[in-house]
């Protein structure tokens, strides 16, 4: 047997391991992705974020000047109230209270990295999704597409919640929205767990079809955790992922096939007519508006609503809330002409930023949007 190294000598060759993924995360992280998943309330400035400081051991009310800034080209931090400051990973040691050694481990495992060579791990390599297939997959129908939906929804509910409830929290949106709207969570560590529970249930090919495993059979969501499932008259029909950690894309992840409906189409089944109901850009402005007591439902991308969408809306005074970007602004235009050409309306509200970031940067976001909303109903009422 070979002799043991000495100890000096693996501690040694223990830093070296810790030195290069310290420099193959520099090398690979978006900063600004970084930050802004624990600040995003922080303000670009040319190359700086500047925001409230989040780190726990600060003890920060929240209430007072930002005193937080952040160089996004190197991707150091300072705290000024504290006179603290490092780089990314003691930024992610300080928020999450771990070692510095731990930090630079789940950070690299977050970004696909591994210890020897810069080598993805087994499990994020096996658990890609398929590329784009020259074979025909034949699609799973409502009825197989929907208890499959049901049971991994059912499964993830079952593993512990906080890191999703978290995610969303920083976003203004609390839990019992989230439980409201069937959106699930399963941490990292649950990934073996939930795929074993899922192959029980079905069989590989069904699972394969539903794009929820690959051709490894393998769970294709091992990056993508936080699940937003579409519920269409009470069943899950379909759902996207998103991941919640910073730098990875894609950032979302989806079953195979079309987007069955607009989201959140349900709730309006509770609404009476003539309620206000407002057409938003994805699940995140979606939920903000619903846990601030709106009525919502989310398209997928900006120029994602089809024709047959309409009839769930008719009943409804509808008055679209897309991005201020170009895209939302063509998509506005088109859809007042698609309701038109129904012989329904559409008031269109102008935002100053998309949704969410509205109501977590206007102090009065709630009256504000209201008074936008009366506006925006009493032009197209004049037209």
């Amino acid at each position: 047997m070979p002799e043991p190294r000495p100890e000096s000598e693996q501690k040694a060759s223990a830093q070296e391991r810790l030195r290069r993924l310290r420099d193959e995360i520099k090398r690979r992280i978006d900063y600004r992705s970084f930050y802004l998943r624990y600040c995003p309330d922080a303000r670009q400035a040319g190359a700086r974020l500047h925001g409230l400081c989040p780190i726990p051991a600060h003890a920060h009310s929240g209430k007072g000047h930002p005193g937080l800034s952040i160089d996004l080209q190197q991707g150091l931090f300072n705290c000024f109230s504290r006179g603290e400051g490092g780089d990314a990973i003691t930024f992610y040691e300080l928020m999450h209270g771990v070692t510095y050694a731990r930090a630079v481990g789940e950070l690299a495992r977050e970004l696909g990295i591994a210890g020897r060579g810069g080598r993805r791990p087994s499990l994020a390599t096996a658990s890609a999704p398929d590329p784009s297939e020259s074979e025909t997959v034949e699609p799973l129908d409502a009825e197989a597409m929907s208890a499959v939906c049901a049971r991994f929804l059912e499964v993830c509910r079952a593993e512990d919640q906080l890191e999703g409830v978290s995610y969303l929290a920083r976003r203004g949106i609390d839990a019992a929205t989230m439980r409201r709207a069937g959106v699930v969570y399963f941490p990292r560590r649950a990934y073996r767990r939930v795929m074993r529970r899922m192959r029980e249930g079905f069989a590989p090919e069904t699972l394969r079809r539903g794009g929820l495993f690959n051709r490894r059979e393998h769970l294709t969501f091992y990056r993508h955790r936080l699940l937003f499932p579409f519920f269409v008259e009470g069943r899950a029909l379909y759902l996207q992922a998103r991941t919640t950690a910073a730098s990875v894309e894609p950032r979302w992840h989806n079953l195979r096939g079309p987007v069955p409906a607009l989201y959140n189409v349900d709730a309006l089944r509770r609404l009476a007519s003539d309620s206000v109901v407002y057409l938003v850009e994805g699940f995140t402005d979606t939920l903000t508006l619903a846990a601030r007591g709106f009525a919502a439902v989310g398209l997928v991308g900006a120029g994602g609503l089809k024709e047959e969408w309409l009839a769930p809306l008719a009943r409804f005074r509808v008055v679209a809330a897309l991005d201020p970007d170009a895209a939302g602004r063509r998509a506005a235009a088109r859809y007042q002409e698609l309701f038109a050409a129904r012989g329904l309306r559409l008031a269109v509200v102008r935002l100053p930023s998309d949704v969410n970031d509205f109501f977590r940067q206007q102090p009065a976001a709630a009256l504000e949007f209201e008074l936008m909303t009366e506006a925006a109903i009493e032009m197209m009422n004049a037209e």
